[in-house]
């Protein structure tokens, strides 16, 4: 997976265009966060500022009676991430989180390598995003008589199975004034999973946002796993209506899932959703500014 990579990232490096000095460069913002409903967007932070969001999702309903007595799955137990992102460079930030799930607290970290340009040149965009999360939950009980994957090593926790990692490649585009459009290999990987699954997991998110207005957009997200496959093939499919200017954004989410924290939301199985079962939620993300000192009079 390295391998692919970097080749990836030297064909990238390839077709950057060359500007002369007196050439100005606009660039175009193709979502306006850096998530987009679960995924990853090809977005970074502006410089002089922070990113604050809160992600929620609420208890599985389906299409069905549960609808009203669960309340749209108010009543059930949800999920919550508190999110924190900080610019280090012009195209570079690294942000930390906490999610309720496993009570995992995860840090990130998000490289724009190429930035779609207003001329064309540059004709997309490209970043590498790295997330590790440290479960800090109670590990769940084993019998006595667990065994490592050899069958001979008595079970045992260790520190290292708390860990996961994540790590993706996002290419996007905005195609028109209204569509935008995205794609992001990801490989997870988890220092313990169940019996019989793979450390590692491929998956290939898409997703984009089709624009209604000039303040609110439609978008979209659907993961398909290569290995540790669902049964069924449930994977996760989001549907969201967005509102936001440059500093802040709203969503009202539907998903097939309501895991936050990607090593989860493309590893666990998802509700299935061709029998209307989903979860409700929302997202909101909030860009605080530096105030910029003011100058003494002169």
């Amino acid at each position: 997976m390295k391998y692919v990579l970097a080749i990836l990232i030297l064909l990238a490096a390839s077709v950057i265009p060359s500007y002369s000095q007196e050439e100005e460069i606009t660039y175009v913002t193709i979502f306006r966060s850096i998530q987009l409903i679960n995924m990853q967007t090809a977005e970074v932070i502006p410089q002089k500022g922070f990113d604050f969001s809160i992600r929620h999702r609420f208890g599985m309903i389906g299409a069905d009676s549960s609808v009203y007595q669960q309340f749209l799955g108010l009543d059930l137990p949800a999920n919550i991430r508190f999110g924190f992102a900080f610019p280090i460079l012009k195209n570079l930030y690294v942000g930390a989180g906490r999610t309720k799930t496993g009570k995992t607290i995860d840090l990130e970290a998000k490289y724009l390598f190429l930035r779609q340009t207003e001329d064309n040149k540059m004709p997309f965009s490209i970043a590498a995003y790295f997330n590790t999360g440290i479960m800090t939950d109670k590990f769940p009980k084993v019998p006595d008589y667990a065994y490592f994957s050899d069958n001979t090593t008595p079970f045992e926790y260790k520190f290292s199975h708390r860990l996961g990692y994540n790590i993706q490649l996002i290419f996007a585009r905005k195609f028109s004034e209204r569509i935008s459009f995205q794609i992001a290999p990801v490989l997870i990987y988890k220092n313990l999973v169940a019996a019989g699954a793979e450390n590692h997991t491929f998956s290939i998110p898409v997703g984009g946002a089709i624009k209604t207005s000039l303040k609110s957009s439609v978008i979209f997200e659907y993961a398909y796993r290569f290995n540790n496959r669902p049964e069924h093939n449930d994977y996760p499919l989001s549907i969201a209506w967005e509102s936001g200017t440059v500093g802040h954004t709203f969503q009202i989410v539907i998903s097939s899932s309501n895991e936050l924290l990607e090593q989860e939301t493309y590893t666990k199985k998802s509700f299935n959703y061709l029998k209307g079962n989903f979860a409700l939620g929302f997202n909101m993300r909030r860009v605080f500014w530096y105030k910029k000192k003011k100058l003494p009079p002169q």
